[in-house]
């Protein structure tokens, strides 16, 4: 029975969600850290809109002629429509970032949201590289037009260290796609724009071999269609009774460690019954082809009813950033909440 790892080549587009893959459902080289689970974030569009005091930024430092100067990577990229799990991510690659300074880089990353949707930045640093991420309390609302004026030309980052240019990046969230893995039940329901679709029946993570899928919210890295997957990436060869290698179609990526949700007919067996993959969710290829229609990236990807758990990381593999209570985030911020 073929089970399922990570693709051969993985874009450099992903290194803005984390660092280099090392295989489906395998040991990430990132940081892990225990997310606080809570209830499934809902859009939150369901709320009113709460009233906001912004806390004031003070004046960014300002290092004209610095010794480095850095192009930070910003995601989602400028005109995408992305889904309601998306997070806005600034990316300081092998730049750390001095705390002190943090408040006024806030500052200088204004996020303006029609309708206003209030959300707060955390920041993030590990492997070298800082990161900070921008999302509500709750999901985007869907519809909701957003932008990032990001100001940061000779902003100082660290000694000798500044930002090299500003940059505005606008773009849309999409229709609300909520994917709920039950591992226990081996299904995958659907629910787009509040409505249940279809509840697919899948395989995920075989636990038993400690190939079990993170559990926690995901979204969609990104649609990569045909994947081809080797065993051989995680350290099986071919040959072995784990091994495999193969073409698997409509994939799309969850994790940089090479989680997927695919097609994955060689195992039509087990989908509904058993857990037997190494980290991916596969299904039929028909139902596969219908939800890649649909999807789009950042979309959610919720997982639980596992045996053993396996947290999803919070950082540097992917988004796991809706695991974090929101009381914690925005103590992970260096001024509080933002009135978008």
């Amino acid at each position: 029975m073929r089970r399922f790892a990570r693709p051969l080549g993985v874009s450099a587009a992903l290194a803005l969600a984390g660092l280099a893959a090392a295989g489906c459902g395998g040991a990430a080289d990132a940081e892990e850290k225990k997310p606080e689970r809570t209830a499934s974030p809902s859009a939150s569009s369901a709320k009113p809109t709460p009233v906001v005091t912004e806390k004031p930024a003070p004046p960014a430092v300002l290092l004209p002629g610095a010794a480095r100067v850095v192009r930070p990577e910003i995601a989602p990229a400028n005109g995408e429509t992305v889904g309601v799990g998306q997070p806005i991510a600034v990316v300081f690659k092998q730049q750390k970032v001095a705390k002190e300074l943090r408040a006024g880089i806030e500052g200088r990353l204004k996020v303006s949201t029609s309708p206003k949707v209030p959300g707060a930045w955390y920041w993030d640093e590990s492997k070298g590289d800082t990161r900070v991420h921008f999302r509500p309390e709750k999901f985007w609302p869907a519809g909701t037009k957003v932008t990032l004026d990001a100001r940061l030309a000779g902003v100082k980052l660290g000694p000798g260290a500044a930002g090299d240019r500003d940059r505005t990046v606008s773009f849309t969230i999409g229709d609300s796609m909520v994917n709920t893995v039950d591992l226990k039940a081996r299904t995958l329901t659907v629910v787009r724009n509040g409505k249940t679709l279809r509840t697919i029946p899948i395989s995920g993570g075989d636990e038993s071999k400690g190939f079990g899928t993170r559990q926690g919210i995901k979204t969609i890295l990104a649609k990569e269609g045909r994947v081809v997957m080797d065993s051989r990436s995680i350290g099986i060869p071919r040959n072995h009774p784990d091994g495999f290698y193969g073409s698997y179609d409509y994939s799309m990526r969850e994790t940089v460690s090479g989680e997927y949700v695919h097609a994955a007919p060689d195992n039509a067996e087990s989908f509904g019954k058993e857990n037997v993959s190494h980290g991916c969710i596969g299904m039929s290829t028909e139902n596969a082809k219908w939800l890649y229609g649909l999807s789009r990236k950042g979309d959610v990807v919720d997982v639980k009813g596992g045996v053993k758990p396996k947290p999803m990381d919070r950082f540097g593999n992917g988004y796991g950033d809706w695991n974090i209570d929101w009381q914690e985030w925005l103590k992970g911020s260096a001024l509080g909440l933002r009135t978008g």
